[in-house]
């Protein structure tokens, strides 16, 4: 959520943990799953004429995998939903780090409204950017492409409640960072709260997986079940909305127990989890609605364009292996199978674990990763060093290779 952040250079490749995304990569793709879902055609193609002038656009494409569920329009919008963060800290001219938050400063126990200290340099600002951009044709082709990638961006970071708050007690005379700095444990490691929210729309950047929750996420909360789409209609309101769920469910209005390092963390009160899962959850669901809204209102083209060609790829029906090797992962990128072989390398950072299979970096087919919240669930992950394991999950494709993310110990098991 505000961060890239310190990359880590690990296997060759840049590796963002997930605390260094808004709701975790998974999430932001899900929710521009969503508001795609929700475009017209006519919208769906503008958005895709948009962001051809992209900087990445080559690159997404060049990753796009043909498949039934989605076509290659759908699959660049999901997948510059994340770009700002990939650059931010970055050289990149488009890079805007303070964009990606508001901090309304909460003062238990009384929580009395304080704005924000820059108005002219965060989230809120941020979207009328966008706004401005969209809305001017004249405007140059790239920099609508990047302003379209932050609006995706940004209405899914102000939905992220500790996005829109920080901390102000007796410990953080400075603020807590939006729970960077306050460090709590959900399983048997601390990591930071914001960490925390960041994971609980998913961990996985499969397109497949994230296309496929969109479905289960709008219809578990359809906009009829929503109120707060008629009542909050502005940017501004949906951080309100955010400030207040981080007082209640982020921060328990003070009562939340946590420390300044991670080794001193406390554990999570007993039903914390499952209560933010679901506040989560509707936040992901009003963020899908209100960034088709923004689109809707916002995206204007000079002229005419010419509609998307109908998705017609109809794949041939086959029977899956059972289980591959780590060699071969990377020919059934969104499936969902097993992967044997021998764990050659274990590597643990503070934002992530790597498992590497039968070869090591540089020349490694295939890792599997574990993010800092569920790390707690594994144990000591180097045990399994030098063994042959059965890795199960949807292979992913992360800077050209495949990967598995591990969320539970289920999915690792020793070879007989």
């Amino acid at each position: 959520m505000m961060k890239l952040f310190a990359l880590l250079v690990v296997g060759g490749g840049l590796l963002l943990p997930v605390s260094a995304l808004a709701w975790g990569g998974a999430g932001h793709q899900l929710i521009a799953a969503e508001a795609y879902r929700q475009l017209s055609p006519e919208l769906k193609a503008a958005t895709f004429v948009v962001l051809a002038a992209h900087p990445d656009f080559a690159k997404w494409t060049n990753a796009y995998h043909p498949n039934s569920s989605y076509d290659v329009a759908a699959y660049v919008f999901m997948r510059s939903a994340t770009w700002p963060d990939e650059i931010r800290k970055t050289d990149n001219k488009f890079d805007h780090p303070e964009w990606h938050f508001i901090d309304y400063p909460l003062r238990p126990p009384g929580f009395a409204f304080e704005p924000d200290a820059r108005p002219t340099n965060n989230v809120l600002f941020g979207i009328s950017e966008c706004e401005k951009a969209l809305g001017n044709t004249n405007a140059e082709p790239v920099l609508r492409a990047a302003m379209l990638s932050y609006l995706i961006h940004l209405v899914g970071d102000e939905h992220q409640p500790l996005h829109c708050s920080s901390l102000f007690n007796a410990t953080y005379t400075n603020g807590d960072r939006g729970g960077n700095d306050l460090y709590v444990m959900p399983a048997q490691k601390g990591i930071g709260l914001h960490g925390v929210w960041d994971g609980l729309l998913g961990s996985a950047m499969s397109p497949r997986l994230q296309w496929n929750y969109a479905t289960v996420l709008l219809t578990k909360s359809p906009a009829s079940a929503l109120p707060e789409l008629k009542a909050h209609t502005m940017p501004k309101a949906w951080s309100l909305e955010s400030r207040q769920l981080a007082i209640e469910f982020g921060y328990l209005r003070g009562q939340l127990k946590g420390a300044t390092q991670a080794e001193d963390a406390p554990p999570l009160p007993a039903d914390y989890l499952k209560n933010a899962k679901a506040v989560a959850e509707k936040q992901g669901a009003l963020a899908g609605y209100r960034l088709a809204d923004e689109i809707r209102a916002y995206l204007k083209c000079a002229g005419p364009v010419p509609l998307l060609p109908e998705n017609k790829f109809d794949a041939v029906p086959a029977t899956l292996p059972e289980k591959i090797s780590p060699e071969l992962a990377g020919k059934f990128y969104d499936e969902t199978l097993v992967v044997t072989g021998k764990v050659v390398a274990v590597t643990e950072r503070p934002t992530i674990t790597i498992l590497e299979l039968d070869k090591a970096y540089p020349n490694a087919f295939f890792t599997a990763v574990v993010f800092p919240e569920n790390a707690g669930k594994f144990g000591d992950l180097k045990k399994l060093a030098q063994q042959n394991v059965e890795i199960s999950g949807t292979i992913i494709q992360y800077r050209n290779k495949p990967e598995i993310i591990l969320e539970s110990p289920d999915q690792i098991k020793v070879a007989k």
